[in-house]
């Protein structure tokens, strides 16, 4: 079998269970492996360059360790192989600026160490991110795959290693503190929000979606929108402005006017001009 930066660990493993033994044996970050639970949870997500970074060291020494296993590394051309970019010295300027109540902190050790799959725990906890909060992952060690998810989903990061053994990665909105950011994103901010709401006072339909669980209140809001009348608005209540929402209005030709009332409470008038 051919390996290259970006082959899965699992794929690996599973062309040759041999290669447990010789990934743990280069340094104590990847002992975890031996754990049947926890090999599930992580090779399947952790490319041998995700690892590399984890465990502090390079490439090369997984392919030395894989070799005389009998896998063969392919050889790179005019593809570049994937590299992580090395976390930021400097503290982020909206995380400094946020009181302490604003951290949202998940430890996910215990579930690691016992080989429980926190994935689920920790994504319900990003759905309630706004532009005024962050999350905390603690962990033994940076979750690369995690990053790498959660940017394409719009959000930015920050590694911070508190001691040997603790990490803190720190998650929020791209463009968090910046009030137009998440309304560029898909649609158009637009107008003074209580002078639209004045225009369509006597045709505005009311729903409130803070008590749903996610993704209902998406899904809520596109179905009143789907029975709108022509010239009509909806006026929804929101714990913060729905980032992924936003994209799927602008293709339905919705513009959108937003009023943030409260650190919980975000008032949307979405209509058709």
């Amino acid at each position: 079998m051919q390996i290259a930066p970006n082959t899965k660990i699992s794929a690996v493993l599973k062309e040759n269970p041999a290669a447990i033994d010789a990934i743990a044996s280069i340094n104590r970050h990847f002992e975890k492996l031996r754990n049947p639970l926890l090999r599930k949870i992580l090779a399947s997500r952790v490319t041998i360059a995700d690892a590399a970074r984890i465990g502090g060291c390079e490439v090369d020494v997984f392919f030395e360790k894989l070799v005389p296993l009998g896998f063969e590394v392919k050889k790179q051309t005019n593809e570049l192989a994937p590299t992580a970019m090395p976390p930021a010295s400097v503290f982020p300027e909206f995380l400094e600026k946020l009181p302490p109540n604003a951290f949202t902190y998940v430890d996910v050790r215990e579930d690691i160490a016992t080989g429980h799959d926190p994935f689920l725990h920790i994504m319900q906890a990003v759905d309630q991110l706004d532009g005024q909060h962050a999350l905390v992952i603690l962990n033994t060690f940076e979750p690369t795959p995690l990053i790498q998810i959660l940017q394409k989903r719009g959000y930015d990061s920050f590694t911070q290693v508190k001691e040997p053994e603790l990490v803190y990665t720190y998650f929020w909105q791209k463009g968090a503190g910046v009030v137009s950011s998440p309304i560029s994103a898909g649609a158009e901010l637009t107008g003074d929000f209580e002078q639209l709401r004045a225009r369509y006072v006597e045709n505005l339909k009311h729903v409130d979606v803070r008590p749903l669980e996610m993704p209902l209140p998406m899904v809520t809001i596109l179905n009143e929108l789907e029975w709108l009348p022509t010239g009509h608005a909806l006026h929804v209540t929101h714990k913060r402005v729905p980032q992924f929402l936003l994209p799927k209005l602008a293709e339905r030709g919705f513009q959108v006017a937003v009023k943030e009332v409260g650190p919980a409470e975000v008032y949307l008038l979405i209509y058709k001009p």
